[in-house]
């Protein structure tokens, strides 16, 4: 066990002081957005909140431990049905069914287990499989269909406003952040480290395997059940097409990735990146909108495998590097004039 404590993360997991500040106050500055943006801004917001916080939670398992699952989209669903049927059908406050919807997807997460025998290709595909049966049972279970038998979804109400809405989110991304930065430098993160780096020789050292590749699954899964559920009343109409597709699960990864897979920072980095470059794309070259978008999400991915942490990275060693020539330039040429004085 010695040696897994003895394996630090990768360059970029963990946060220093000076980051960890730079975090807390940009996300105490954007709580202020509200006082000075219109509902437009507010609701890209919100989007951007919850694709971040999505990609965050996927990351503990298929950043940090190297296991990419295709089927994460399940948890959100799960949560928005639990907080549909949970408000409507029993009148339930939405703090309670925001913990439900966690409780839920974590649960439902644990029938996973056996799938973690799997690795690589055959886990991505169990997984999506999985999302697959329970949209399916969803759709077919009158129960979960709504209050009448002919119902095709749950019209969720609610009494927020927009902004309440906002910083409903906002906490839910510091929740997500708080949690996967106490993951990533606990025993449990340096075992994910360790299984990521190489399971094989992870479990013959002791670190055991299944039980860490579970409880980070299990976590990763209870964030999206919770962001779920919070999303049901702001979605105001739950039904299986709006919170079961593909493309949920889909923009998890991408997120995640084009910031940097393994890091805390690179959900966050990936989702304000696309956001931009998504905003960008649409209000200048719409007919060309899609192009653009999976143009630069290749290329960056390509040049940059580690993602828009890596690309900064790599600035700033070049800058290091630089610095380092300008002043060993600066002394030679000191030491010079000091040869030429003294001759």
């Amino acid at each position: 066990m010695s040696s897994m404590q003895s394996s630090r993360p990768l360059i970029g997991a963990a946060l220093s002081g000076r980051q960890l500040g730079i975090l807390v106050a940009g996300l105490a500055a954007t709580a202020l957005i509200p006082l000075i943006a219109n509902d437009y801004w507010v609701r890209l917001l919100i989007f951007i909140f919850i694709n971040i916080s999505l990609a965050s939670a996927w990351n503990i398992i298929g950043g940090f431990t190297g296991y990419a699952s295709f089927g994460h989209g399940v948890f959100f669903g799960i949560g928005a049905f639990v907080a549909a049927i949970g408000i409507v059908r029993y009148q339930l406050p939405l703090l309670v069914v925001m913990v439900l919807g966690g409780v839920v997807g974590g649960a439902v997460a644990a029938l996973f287990v056996p799938v973690f025998k799997q690795k690589g290709l055959y886990f991505a595909l169990s997984t999506l499989a999985v999302m697959l049966v329970f949209e399916t049972l969803l759709q077919r279970w009158t129960f979960t269909r709504g209050l009448r038998p002919n119902d095709l979804g749950w019209s969720v109400p609610t009494q927020m406003a927009v902004v309440d809405f906002y910083y409903l989110f906002l906490a839910l991304l510091g929740g997500v952040l708080a949690t996967v930065i106490l993951v990533v430098n606990s025993k449990i993160g340096y075992a994910l480290h360790a299984i990521r780096k190489d399971e094989i020789l992870a479990s013959s050292i002791g670190i055991r395997t299944i039980k860490y590749k579970s409880i980070a699954f299990i976590i990763s899964a209870a964030w999206p059940g919770v962001v779920g559920a919070a999303f049901a009343p702001f979605l105001s109409f739950v039904a299986v097409q709006s919170v079961f597709d593909v493309n949920i699960t889909l923009n998890m990864i991408l997120v995640s990735i084009f910031g940097g897979a393994g890091t805390i920072v690179g959900p966050v980095i990936g989702g304000i990146g696309l956001s931009i470059i998504d905003q960008i794309a649409w209000g200048n070259f719409l007919d060309y909108h899609r192009l653009i978008n999976g143009a630069l999400i290749v290329a960056v991915i390509t040049l940059y495998p580690g993602g828009l942490v890596s690309l900064v990275k790599s600035i700033r060693e070049r800058r290091r590097v630089a610095k380092a020539q300008r002043q060993s330039f600066v002394r030679s040429i000191d030491g010079t004039d000091e040869t030429v004085g003294r001759t």
